[in-house]
């Protein structure tokens, strides 16, 4: 650990990171990091409480920003200075008239350290000193561990400072770069200079010094080539030429003017790194080719004879030393795709040297994701690492025509490319192999294998050089070639919406886009960000320019659903052809069950539901999403997670559209909505606050629910399928499907009640009540507005929430069900309650446990307990209290209903605590809490832990009481929306 003052050390170069004493401090939820680096980045001055809320949550309303802020203030606080009285003055995180300082000495922060130990390397390279320069460089890098001020990104006050840090980042790597050519590492300068330069494309002296290295290694046509992708850079980007700086390395190299890129080079330098003296020589910048001082490799110009020691090719019998250069052209609308590069190098070890690199790297994706381009732009950006030349073959794996090429056919092809004679060659595909091998075990080659089928394909052609590099693209996962030959792996996702736009106005020109930038990211958006559907896209507007591109937008408007907008004469530009491909690979059952996941709403569906939805048994399922996985038809975004890009689910609709009946269509729809009823209603009861509806008819024969086992398991689940079961709702509702609709309702409202989201939990109802509204279900509206009005209650809208429960009494009418009308009493006293009526909400109480007991209902019976209890110790009947109390959690306890067991138990300590028996109220308070959080609930929670320190104070225990009244304002901060936190700083400021 460095060394620093009061043991503290800062880091805000990646992931915000603060230690003390060598030990990383626990800075807390997400906001709260975001504080602390606003405060580090100030150097030790104040910043107004304003500006903190309006950096920090903008937009939000000031007064709740400030409450938050003065918690944050306060946690990390106690963070940073753990022993600190809470009102002490001096200290590091200090209050001052007008706002909050962070007071850390300079030098613990790693920005400052960076700067610090950059400048020095520079007055080192200055001195000439360029080993000293090296070390200290790399030391100023190796504080790096990931993006500038990475937890703020988002945040417009660390956006400017972040773009500062990185600039200066980019400068250091230039500057190291300078020093490995000083040291005479010229080709670890030039694999640092490729990815700098790749990663900021417009930083001329990055491309400046990539040019004098591959100069001085004789590279002399790849140093004019990156003088032409600059200028592409500039002019695109910028509408600008290179400065005349580069014109005149571009001069040098081409005049053989050894001298005039010494001086070049020498200004770029300075350029660079600062203060370089003018007498600084680069290895190898002399006018002799010879005087390559330090350098490995010595520069000699085109048409010079070559070094003496210059490596001597011996041919093969019958070969002959000829240098393939058979990469197709680099992409000409290539954009984008900087990370998956700069990713793909480090790989590849072009931009470490020094690490051992794999001898095979896959490229993969879904259909159309633009493999093949992103395999070829790499290819050209390391083509010069391999001077003995550059293979290509398109393997055809997936071929419109069905045809795969045969290994043997391509070794054929690469031998006679490598000059081995006709006659030379020989028949087997293992002896082809052995040969291949032979010729390029002295070789550098680069060798680019395009739309691989799976790994029997592959293996026979890859050479067995450590010179040599592989790249493979397939839509197929090629785990074997990770296994057994050690391969790297990169998976492309789809690009962004704003490389999206970029491809886009690559292709249709910048004053096009610009003029319709609306339209245009609705092409973007409706291509689903699909290169393929991108390229086609932009076609039809290049060969249309009549068309406006917001006539464009609206025909792949009107083609949502289906795949015609993509449809073209030329299958490999044809997105529905292109699938196809894919698709006509798959197993039977992989295929059906493709087509059938396009009725899934999304996100994503588990393997459990992926078997229901097909009537397959579990291992089936695996063993088809396996394949789907592998053949890049579905993605797995989370591990046991399974999901469809956007186009690839409208190829899959029209296919289960054309292949499956609408009986098998609608049994699949039954089988799936049954799947997430009954895993949803064995989790709904231990979490709902309130009955539910009669339980759900047995499950469609094939469906397989899953089983949670625990309180534990049934919040995870929830969590995790919180956004599939809204999806699940909504298509159950509009497919008519009413019963299934709103008993998912019920257990999801359950979950998100629990949580504190009563405003989530009573719009998941809303979508229910209209499906019962629409199939004319009394009882069922009935039950559902008595449960919005619960939600609207807890969320303070008392006068609303009676509407609803006007409305159930009236639906209610006639319909007998004298368990509901029990539960509509019970709802009228919590809002009655809740307006501070307490005598008439103890009446309500009364009627609904007279109901309960009169139709034998032992749910209603222990809430109407619970009610009649609770209001019994608010109009000071707290013996009476007890008994009422005691009997719901029994009930309770009997019926495996924890939650609500959990509210007796709180009520039962409000009665013990009102009788002066704190000791009692004590102990009951920490089971209801037990029970409470074993069952992810916060609503209540926070009543009930105000509750406890109001107990703890009785008692005489006001620490007890303070502690207590923190958690419950940490849990309350967290959901200002549901608990109002004033009577939590009233207790804790007196």
């Amino acid at each position: 650990m460095h060394s620093t003052t009061n043991g503290l050390w800062c880091g805000l170069l990646g992931p915000l990171t603060i230690r003390r004493a060598g030990t990383a401090l626990d800075l807390g939820p997400p906001k709260q990091r975001v504080l602390a680096l606003h405060l580090l980045l100030q150097d030790g001055r104040a910043v107004s409480t304003d500006r903190l809320c309006e950096d920090l949550w903008p937009g939000r309303p000031t007064p709740r920003a400030v409450v938050s802020l003065q918690a944050h203030i306060s946690r990390l606080r106690a963070v940073l200075e753990p022993g600190r009285p809470r009102h002490g003055k001096a200290g590091l995180l200090v209050r001052e008239s007008h706002g909050y300082a962070l007071r850390v000495p300079a030098e613990v922060r790693d920005t400052v350290r960076f700067e610090q130990v950059v400048v020095r390397a520079r007055h080192s390279l200055a001195d000439g000193r360029a080993q000293a320069a090296r070390k200290e460089i790399e030391y100023a890098l190796s504080l790096w561990r990931g993006a500038a001020l990475q937890d703020a990104r988002d945040y417009m006050f660390a956006q400017r400072q972040a773009a500062r840090l990185e600039a200066a980042r980019a400068a250091a790597e230039e500057m190291y770069v300078c020093t490995l050519l000083h040291d005479g590492d010229v080709q670890r300068a030039i694999g640092v200079a490729e990815v700098l330069t790749a990663r900021h494309p417009l930083r001329e002296v990055a491309w400046g010094l990539l040019m004098c290295g591959l100069y001085l290694t004789g590279r002399h046509a790849d140093a004019l080539a990156r003088f032409q992708e600059l200028r592409g850079h500039l002019a695109e980007e910028l509408g600008l030429q290179p400065s005349p700086a580069i014109g005149a390395l571009q001069e040098a190299i081409l005049r053989h003017d050894v001298e005039g890129v010494r001086r070049t080079a020498r200004s770029f330098v300075t350029a660079g790194c600062g203060h370089l003296s003018e007498s600084a020589d680069l290895p190898g910048a002399s006018s002799s080719p010879s005087a390559a001082r330090g350098c490995p490799v010595r520069l000699t110009p085109t048409g010079a004879a070559p070094p003496d020691d210059a490596r001597q090719e011996t041919p093969l019998p019958g070969h002959l030393t000829v240098r393939p250069a058979q990469l197709p052209a680099d992409p000409a609308f290539f954009v984008g795709r900087r990370a998956e590069l700069a990713a793909m190098h480090d790989m590849a070890g072009t931009s470490r040297p020094d690490i051992a690199a794999p001898p095979v790297l896959l490229v993969g994706g879904v259909p159309g994701v633009g493999k093949t381009t992103f395999a070829l732009r790499f290819a050209h950006q390391v083509a010069h690492r391999f001077p003995d030349g550059q293979l290509f073959a398109d393997l055809c794996g997936f071929d419109s025509s069905g045809s795969v090429a045969d290994p043997a056919d391509i070794l054929q092809e690469f031998l006679s490319a490598l000059g081995v004679a006709p006659t030379a060659i020989p028949t087997a595909l293992s002896t082809r192999t052995a040969l291949l091998r032979t010729v390029l075990s002295q070789r550098r080659v680069l060798l680019v294998l395009d739309n691989a089928r799976d790994e029997a394909q592959i293996r026979p052609l890859l050479p067995a050089a450590p010179g040599c590099l592989t790249i493979v693209t397939s839509r197929n996962e090629l785990h074997g070639l990770v296994t057994s030959e050690g391969a790297g792996a990169l998976t492309l996702d789809v690009p962004s919406a704003q490389e999206g736009t970029d491809a886009l106005t690559r292709r249709l020109g910048s004053r096009r886009v610009r003029a319709e930038p609306q339209a245009a990211e609705d092409i973007v958006r409706l291509c689903a960000r699909l290169p393929l559907a991108l390229a086609i896209a932009a076609a039809r507007a290049t060969l249309h320019p009549e068309f406006s591109l917001r006539e464009l937008a609206d025909e792949l408007r009107a083609a949502e659903g289906s795949l015609d907008a993509f449809s073209g004469t030329d299958d490999s530009t044809d997105v529905r052809a292109v699938f196809s491909w894919s698709y006509r690979a798959l197993s039977p059952q992989a295929a059906r069950l493709f087509r059938l996941l396009a009725l899934h709403p999304g996100p994503a569906v588990s393997a459990p539901a992926a078997a229901s939805l097909a009537r397959l048994t579990a291992p089936e399922a695996r063993a088809a999403l396996v394949e789907l996985t592998r053949a890049r038809m579905v993605g797995e975004p989370a591990a046991g997670r399974y999901a469809l890009h956007d186009l690839l689910r409208v190829y899959a609709g029209e296919l289960v559209r054309e292949h499956d009946t609408e009986q098998e269509r609608t049994a699949a729809l039954h089988r799936m909505y049954d799947h997430y009823l009954y895993t949803a209603v064995t989790g709904g009861p231990s979490l709902s606050h309130s009955p539910a509806g009669p339980p759900p008819p047995p499950p469609a024969a094939g469906v397989t629910p899953e089983l949670l086992m625990d309180i534990g398991h049934i919040l995870r689940w929830y969590a995790t399928e919180q956004y599939v079961l809204r999806g699940i709702l909504r298509q159950a509702a509009d497919t008519g499907f009413t019963a299934h609709a709103c008993g998912i309702a019920w257990s999801l409202h359950g979950y998100l009640d629990a949580q504190g989201r009563s405003g989530e939990a009573a719009a998941v109802l809303s979508v229910a009540l209209k499906a019962a509204e629409d199939a004319a279900d009394r009882g069922e509206q009935a039950r559902l507005h008595r449960a919005v009005a619960g939600c609207l209650g807890r969320m303070g809208l008392h006068v609303e929430g009676m509407k609803h429960l006007d409305t159930a009494t009236e639906l209610l009418d006639g319909l007998d069900d004298l368990e509901e009308e029990a539960r509509v009493h019970l709802s009228f006293a919590s809002l009655l309650h809740r307006e501070g009526r307490n005598q008439a909400a103890l009446r309500r109480a009364m009627e609904s446990l007279r109901a309960a007991r009169r139709c034998d209902d032992p749910e209603t019976e222990a809430d109407a307990c619970n009610g009649v209890g609770w209001l019994l110790t608010l109009v000071d009947r707290d013996e009476e209290a007890l008994s009422y109390c005691r009997r719901s959690i029994a009930l309770f306890h009997r019926l495996g209903i924890r939650l609500r067991e959990a509210h007796a138990w709180d009520s039962l300590a409000h009665a013990h605590h009102h009788l002066g028996q704190y000791r009692r109220a004590t102990d009951c308070y920490d089971t209801a809490l037990e029970l409470m959080e074993a069952c992810g609930d916060v609503y209540t929670r926070v009543g009930t832990l105000i509750r406890l320190g109001d107990t703890h104070l009785a008692a005489g225990s006001p620490e007890a009481a303070r502690a207590t009244w923190l958690r419950a304002l940490r849990l309350a901060e967290e959901q200002p929306d549901v608990h109002p936190i004033d009577g939590i700083r009233e207790r804790l400021s007196v």
